[in-house]
């Protein structure tokens, strides 16, 4: 947390930040209030004529300015390292191992193909996000190509499951190889004509971890683990090894969340098991990480949520949580506008003890339930989605909200 608040005590040195900020309590109601100054330990705010100390620990996040929104028909790709961090690029290249991208804020990046998790071309395409965060999840620890296809009903998707080999010298080009039949066939496409691109790169064990997270106005998330300072700008290394220039006064969100309130749909299960039944598709999913199974918002009651997961039956998802959270929130239910029939249960066991069982039909009156959970000193969280028999098509749980709190 202390280089967080050394960015902090920076930029309220500085006159490129306007010293009015929208702060976020972790209770309460945001206020906005002219920010004095930070220290290791406190915040200091003034309320009218009287200066107010607040600890820090006691702050969500810090909004200098509007997070960037692109024109409408801007359009970029959107590059995902392995630690989280989501940069949108102008342009980007591939040349050998190295993605060569050129950051909407300006700045051009070279970074080897293992520090790289996934990009997406159509970056500025919501559905195409939404689509995407669940294609990666159910792709994990696998590589492929993404293409979009005309058929007569409109337009498909697949994710071609290969090997990935190396851009050529232009940079636009990508090889790879996929197995047909026992037999490694050799493929190459264009980069600008896929709808992306899905690595098997993991962060390393041994990445240092990340203190907070900074959103600009050029709509990148980085994740930060350190910087350094220079006069009207400050570069940033992530925990993936990262190194990006950004100007301080495209600076727009000090997020501390990390660490105190994790969503689960941010998180990766330590472990992951989904049984094959009569889904038919060539790569079936399982899961859907922040959208329904129609790749929609989550809705709930006439709630729509927008983080959360959509899961199958017979799938279970375990959680390392290392005994730092004390609690787990969330609301369950079968999503309002997607097809369902019959009932499906959800089991929560923490450290294999069963410690929430609930059964949610489609004829239920109320088809949600909200669900709050001790889970201090808990070492890992199960979920385990059930439904009787193999047909699970018309049968799902949303855990819409899902969140961890440490405090």
């Amino acid at each position: 947390m202390r280089i967080c608040r050394t960015i902090l005590a920076i930029f309220l040195l500085t006159p490129l930040l306007a010293p009015a900020a929208d702060i976020f309590p972790v209770k309460g109601e945001p206020f906005k209030a002219e920010v004095i100054s930070i220290t290791d330990k406190d915040l200091v705010y003034k309320e009218g004529d009287k200066e107010v100390t607040k600890p820090l620990k006691e702050i969500l996040k810090i909004d200098y300015r509007e997070v960037g929104k692109i024109a409408a028909g801007g359009k970029y790709a959107l590059v995902e390292l392995t630690d989280g961090t989501q940069l949108a690029a102008s342009k980007w290249l591939m040349k050998k191992k190295v993605l060569e991208i050129t950051l909407l804020a300006g700045p051009t990046l070279k970074l080897p193909s293992t520090m790289v998790a996934s990009v997406l071309n159509p970056g500025q395409d919501e559905t195409a996000r939404r689509d995407w965060k669940s294609r990666v999840f159910n792709m994990r620890g696998k590589e492929a190509v993404v293409v979009k296809r005309k058929v007569k009903s409109g337009e498909v998707i697949s994710s071609l499951e290969c090997t990935l080999g190396e851009g050529d010298e232009t940079g636009t080009k990508i090889t790879f190889a996929v197995e047909i039949g026992g037999v490694a066939e050799e493929g190459k496409r264009d980069l600008a004509a896929l709808q992306g691109i899905i690595f098997k790169s993991t962060l390393p064990a041994t990445a240092t971890a990340a203190n907070c997270k900074l959103l600009d106005t050029h709509q990148n998330v980085v994740m930060v683990s350190s910087l350094s300072v220079k006069e009207g700008s400050m570069t940033l290394t992530t925990p993936a090894g990262a190194k990006i220039e950004l100007k301080r006064d495209e600076v727009a969100r000090l997020d501390y969340t990390k660490g105190r309130q994790e969503y689960v749909s941010d998180l990766e299960p330590s472990k992951m098991v989904a049984k094959s039944n009569l889904d038919d598709e060539p790569y079936p999913w399982f899961v859907f990480k922040d959208s329904n199974l129609n790749k929609g918002p989550l809705t709930l009651g006439g709630t729509t949520y927008y983080k959360g997961l959509a899961i199958k039956p017979h799938v279970e998802l375990t959680y390392d949580l290392k005994g730092e959270y004390v609690e787990f929130e969330c609301v369950v239910g079968i999503d309002d506008n997607v097809s369902a029939l019959g009932a499906t249960t959800l089991v929560i066991e923490r450290d294999g003890k069963e410690i929430k069982r609930l059964t949610i039909s489609s004829d239920d009156k109320k088809r949600f339930q909200t669900v709050l959970l001790n889970i201090k000193d808990a070492q890992r969280l199960r979920f385990i989605v059930q439904a009787e028999g193999d047909f699970d098509t018309s049968r799902h749980l949303d855990l819409a909200d899902a969140k961890l709190r440490k405090e």
